[in-house]
Parts: structure tokens; C-alpha cells; sequence
């Protein structure tokens, strides 16, 4: 769908979805949107597990998923799982006083004054660029940011520089971001080790095996292409990459692969030789419970430095996203161990200085001015409960 297409789809929506505005704003009710997924994962899920363990009771809590049978065991919690996209899911958000969102998915919503949006995103650092400054950018494209840039009341940062760069790429003023991290990254800053057990455990990663994740991000069917996603051939080799592990960090390495969310169709995977992660909701887990990471060009990287583990970059069509893909901060300066074949891969891992890897990864951070405080989730829970005029539950 081209920008004027899409700018104007938009309208359309807020013109049929205009008469629920006539609906009563329930100032306790909230509902939050897991853009990318539509599951319980990313940063509403320690939003809302937070909001429903501090204020039991006092808040409508809705989550919009795909399946909501899937996420039934919610309401225990009192969380209320909703179908994303239908007339029950429109109802609800055109009278929630709070829309939580890691993305977008409000700018066709004909929100109105008492209703507050809460933008978390979804990556932290700063990377590819977006918005008004990735692509070419004609008048439609404009209106369509204004569409979200208006309506929202908080933004969250994981990092100075994203704030800094993102206010003007997405039109949104500045005073509206919070540099307070990344709720999904909470779990990593703390880095709880009965956590990290209680997660392998789930997994069925045994006591005397490691664990390498491999999580590479989508790819785009073409250059010009938007809000697509393909996976590819990725070329890697589960086997030599264990090997190279055990020789260089001992121990025996169990090999898994989590493909991005948007990818809807899986590569051959060998289940002898790979542990397939793909269906596995929750990232910040396996980034929790790995011992190494590798990756390409996906945010997680961000995250995954968090927990200070090795991490290392591989990808085969390194050269043609460096020439083809518009960053604020430059591969060059990203500060783990690159490689194109498994012959590179192999070499970064048997060669890695970890002394080197923590100077390199907290110069990066430094750099890129990054707030993860780990009480993310905490910020936007306190800001939901002073506005709904809720206090904490005693006890």
C-alpha cells in the first residue's frame, strides 16, 4: 500500500469508527497492543502483569491479541485477552482512558480528550532509521505521522540519543519522551538468576548444557519495499557454531533460532540439530536464559548487551544492508564481533576478547546515552494509577 493509499485508509477509519466517540471514557480502563505480534509479549506484558499485581481489582486490564482462547489463563490474573481488530476490541479502546502500545496502531483511532497514549516502541538504541528520516518521505507520509504524532502522550526511551533523534523523525516534540528504558528490558537489567533457571527449566535446557540463540531479523521482499517481511536462507551452521563454543567456552551447546515475529513462514530447520524458538512468545526470556547471542541487524542486540554476554553479529548480506540501509549509528561503531560466513563467525568466537567486548559494549552504551533503569515498567504503571486517581494495594 503506497503512503496516499494508506494516509487515506486511515481517515476512513476514523470516519466509521467516529461514532464510538460518543461513549463514556472509563478513566480506570486500560488496554494494551502488542503491534507487532498481537500476543502477550514485548513491553506490555510487564506493564500489565505489574498493573494487575499492584492494583488488583481496580483497573480494567485488556490485552489485544490474536487468539484470545490462546491467552485465556490472563484472566486469573485479571487481565482480559480481546480480539485485535473486532467490534468488541474498537468498543474497548474508544472508551480505555490508557492505550499502551509498542508501536503504533492508534493514529486511525478517533481518540478524544481524557484518553492518554503510551508509546513504549519496540527497539532500544539507535539504529535503523526511521520515520521522516528512512524514507522518501512525500506529503501523505507526513500527514500519516501527525495522524499518531497528536495523539501521543508519553514516548519511552532506552537511550539520550534515540529521544533526541526520534522527536523530529516521528514529529512527536520532545518533552513527551522518557528516558527511563525499555519495560521488556526490566527482566535483563536485573538479570535474576531463579529466573534464569525457572526459564531454561521451561525451555528443557538441562543443567550441564549452554545455550546459543541465534535471532536473526526479517528481510524485506526488495529495497523499496514496506512493512514486509520475508525469511531467507540464512546460511548458518548450527554445528560449527556449537563446536567453536565448546572449544572456546567449554562445556556442551545447544543451538536454538528464533525467527523476528513478523516472519510467517519458517526456513528448514533440522530439529537435531536446532532447537526452533520461533512460536516462543517471549523474547526477553530467551535473552534472559541464553548464554550467547547472535545476531544480524535486529535491536535485540540492544538488549541482549544489557545482560553484559557475548553477542556476535552474523549475517551474509552484511555489505548490501550497510549499502542500502539508512542507521543513525553507523555498523562500523556497533561493538560486537561481525562476520559474513561461517568461516568469519567461526574465527570471532574462538578469537573473542571479553575484556575487549565489555570496554567496546559500555563505550557504545555510553555513547548512544542509554537510561535502561530497569524500572521501566514501574514509570508507566505509576503514570497510569496518578491519572486514573488509584492507589497501590496495600499488604
Amino acid at each position: 500500500m503506497n503512503e496516499r493509499m494508506r494516509y487515506f485508509s486511515k481517515l476512513g477509519m476514523l470516519t466509521v469508527l467516529s461514532p464510538l466517540r460518543m461513549q463514556k471514557i472509563h478513566r480506570n480502563r486500560v488496554i494494551l497492543n502488542n503491534c507487532l505480534a498481537h500476543n502477550y509479549a514485548d513491553n506490555i506484558k510487564p506493564i500489565a502483569d505489574r498493573l494487575a499485581k499492584e492494583y488488583p481489582g481496580k483497573l480494567e486490564i485488556f490485552v489485544a491479541v490474536d487468539d484470545p482462547g490462546k491467552f485465556e489463563y490472563l484472566k486469573e490474573k485479571g487481565i482480559t485477552p480481546i480480539k485485535i481488530d473486532s467490534p468488541a476490541y474498537y468498543k474497548v479502546a474508544m472508551s480505555s482512558a490508557f492505550y499502551v502500545t509498542n508501536s503504533g496502531g492508534y493514529s486511525y483511532l478517533p481518540l478524544k480528550k481524557g484518553q492518554y497514549v503510551i508509546n513504549t516502541w519496540h527497539g532500544g538504541g539507535a539504529y535503523k532509521k526511521i520515520g521522516m528520516d528512512a524514507y522518501r518521505v512525500g506529503k501523505y507520509y507526513e500527514k500519516d505521522l501527525r495522524l499518531t504524532a497528536k495523539k501521543t502522550s508519553v514516548f519511552l526511551a532506552s537511550s539520550k540519543m534515540f529521544a533526541d533523534l526520534l522527536s523530529p523523525a516521528l514529529l512527536i516534540p520532545r518533552d513527551k519522551f522518557r528516558e527511563v528504558g525499555l519495560p521488556r528490558n526490566d527482566i535483563l537489567v536485573k538479570n535474576d538468576p531463579d529466573q534464569i533457571r525457572s526459564i531454561r527449566q521451561k525451555l528443557g535446557i538441562s543443567e550441564d548444557e549452554k545455550l546459543v540463540l541465534y535471532a536473526p531479523t526479517y528481510r524485506r521482499p526488495n529495497d523499496d519495499s514496506f512493512g514486509q517481511s520475508i525469511a531467507i536462507d540464512y546460511g548458518i551452521d548450527p554445528e560449527r557454531v556449537c563446536k567453536a563454543l565448546s572449544q572456546r567456552f567449554g562445556g556442551k551447546w545447544r543451538f536454538a533460532m528464533r525467527l523476528h515475529p513478523q516472519i510467517k513462514e519458517t526456513v528448514g530447520l533440522d530439529p537435531e540439530k536446532v532447537l526452533d524458538l520461533t512460536k516462543y512468545d517471549d523474547m526477553q526470556e530467551l535473552l534472559l536464559a541464553a548464554d550467547v547471542m547472535i545476531n544480524d541487524f535486529s535491536s535485540s542486540m540492544w538488549d541482549f548487551m544489557l545482560t553484559g554476554k557475548p553477542s556476535f553479529l552474523y549475517a551474509k548480506d552484511l555489505q548490501h544492508y550497510i549499502e542500502t540501509t539508512a542507521v543513525y549509528t553507523p555498523v562500523s561503531e556497533w561493538p560486537f564481533p561481525k562476520s559474513t560466513n561461517n568461516d568469519e563467525l567461526e574465527k570471532s568466537i574462538l578469537e573473542f576478547d571479553e575484556t575487549k567486548y565489555r570496554e567496546d559494549c559500555d563505550a557504545h552504551y555510553k555513547h548512544l546515552g542509554g537510561c535502561e533503569t530497569g524500572r521501566a515498567a514501574e514509570y508507566v504503571c505509576k503514570y497510569i494509577a496518578k491519572r486514573a486517581k488509584i492507589d497501590k494495594q496495600k499488604g
